[in-house]
């Protein structure tokens, strides 16, 4: 969305942008409580590791060692 900003700054897109970005926190938030639901402790332990938005940011938390090294 940040992106979409910079490549058309519109007098229409600045208001669309927060409109946009938090249409799309809840539709994640939603998604989230899906697959909590549907996948359980596997994704409550994927979700635990793993950074919602921003992935470059978080760090690994733990060392994935189930990886096959010849």
């Amino acid at each position: 969305m940040f992106g979409f900003l910079i490549q058309w700054p519109t007098i229409l897109t600045l208001p669309m942008f927060p409109i946009l970005v938090w249409m799309y926190v809840r539709l994640a938030r939603q998604e989230e409580r899906e697959a909590l639901a549907e996948f359980g402790d596997e994704y409550a332990r994927y979700r635990a590791k793993t950074p919602a938005f921003l992935p470059a940011l978080g760090k690994a938390k733990y060392q994935d060692n189930s990886s096959t090294k010849p």
